[in-house]
């Protein structure tokens, strides 16, 4: 496939090094330094602004497959995206920074002619929404055309499910543990493996019996919420939770920016003050709160009112971190959930190049899952012990109807069956070629 990608910043460098070894890829940059250092990698590099038509038709956008507007500029991703539709690009993506551009996370069939419109910032605060939603959540995917979703929670000490067996926690039917993380391996589980606060549990079930989980893994419900951050990620976070039936509370150190907030987001208290001020926590009983989401503009300031709060008795704390990097040490010292808005147009990138036999592609624990279709008329019938897949591929889970499976050896593949499987990231295009 050839893919042409504009802008070589954290998200389009990392892209181009994970597409290169599989597709023809280009890079459009105009900064030297980033372009020096794409022009490292298996790709080719043009020099250049990417909302010049001149520099789109070096690149050769006129016989691209799909075209990925990532840079750190929206108008010239909006720009670029429409010049290369209009030039001949198959499929065009863009990211937006901005929510003035779109009233949604994610945007597909957008009537200007991306096919698809990612706002980062909305989506990270739609996913901070439904982890706080589901106490112990870590991460929500949804499969299936939203049918399904996988659910990875970390098991929270004295919880219902610490020190249960798998068996003992009588999960709801359709239902299943597809993994468990623990001590940097995925295993999967049988009805006497038991769960140890620290696991990372990887649940598949139907959406609407997924509420059924609440209070298994973490706290009983989440009643209280704080935000700290009042800006994009901040106030649709509460936006969302207003609806709910919890007590929203709203913190910003910008008197203008609460002002402006309290009459348009109802059911919020909206208060202004510092949130690095402990005497200012204690007062407002931040201790108290079932989860805090720390959404401000500093990746420093969101790791120390994160550690902060959960000092203070806080149960759940997470944060918003720019920077990839810090996600991993971030959780290492104490934040329950560290969410990253680069990480979403990753996801989404990786969702359209997949063709029909790969629906979703998401990451857990540097795993990766790929939902499959089964497709391959030979490989209907067969068991999965005899499946040809890569070592230390797992088979976590099958959707067939409406129904979850709980896969063992023998169970056989049907047609049209949605394969859960969990493989490591140089294994995805062997498990693709398999079930082609």
């Amino acid at each position: 496939m050839r893919i042409v990608i504009a802008g070589a910043g954290e998200v389009g460098y990392n892209l181009a090094t994970s597409l290169a070894p599989s597709h023809d890829v280009i890079v459009i940059e105009k900064d030297v330094s980033r372009f020096e250092r794409v022009s490292e990698l298996d790709v080719v590099a043009v020099s250049g602004n990417a909302a010049n038509v001149k520099v789109l038709k070096d690149a050769g956008v006129e016989k691209a497959d799909v075209f990925l507007a990532v840079t750190g500029d929206d108008e010239v991703n909006l720009l670029s995206g429409l010049a290369a539709k209009k030039i001949g690009a198959k499929s065009v993506i863009v990211r937006v920074e901005n929510p003035e551009y779109v009233d949604r996370p994610i945007v597909k069939d957008h009537p200007l002619g991306y096919d698809v419109l990612v706002c980062p910032q909305l989506s990270l605060a739609q996913e901070a929404a439904r982890i706080i939603g589901i106490p112990g959540a870590i991460e929500v995917v949804t499969f299936s055309g939203g049918r399904v979703e996988m659910i990875e929670f970390q098991v929270m000490e004295g919880s219902k499910a610490d020190g249960k067996t798998v068996a003992e926690l009588n999960l709801p039917q359709n239902i299943v543990i597809a993994s468990i993380y623990r001590n940097g391996h995925i295993e999967i589980p049988r009805g006497d493996t038991v769960l140890r606060a620290g696991d990372r549990v990887s649940i598949v079930g139907k959406t609407e019996d997924i509420e059924m989980l609440k209070g298994v893994f973490g706290p009983p419900v989440t009643r209280r919420v704080t935000i700290f951050g009042a800006g994009t990620i901040g106030s649709y976070t509460a936006k969302i939770l207003s609806k709910s039936m919890m007590s929203v509370k709203l913190i910003d150190s910008s008197l203008d920016r609460c002002e402006a907030l309290s009459s348009v987001l109802d059911g919020v208290r909206i208060v202004c003050g510092d949130a690095t001020d402990i005497e200012f926590l204690i007062d407002e009983e931040i201790g108290k709160s079932d989860a805090v989401l720390a959404a401000t503009e500093s990746d420093e300031k969101n790791l120390l009112i994160s550690l902060l709060s959960k000092n203070l008795g806080a149960k759940i704390a997470i944060a918003k971190v720019e920077k990839r990097e810090y996600v991993k040490l971030f959780e290492a010292v104490g934040v329950d959930v560290a969410l990253n808005p680069r990480s979403v147009t990753y996801n989404e990138v990786s969702k359209l190049l997949r063709t029909m036999r790969i629906e979703t592609l998401a990451e857990i624990e540097g795993t990766a899952v790929v939902e499959v279709v089964v497709r391959n008329m030979k490989l209907v019938g067969k068991a999965l012990k005899n499946l040809p897949l890569p070592k230390d591929t797992i088979v976590g889970a099958i959707v067939r109807g409406d129904e979850c499976i709980i896969p063992r050896g023998e169970t056989k593949i049907k047609y049209g069956d949605r394969v859960l499987v969990f493989a490591s990231w140089d294994e995805i295009e062997k498990v693709e070629e398999i079930f082609r």
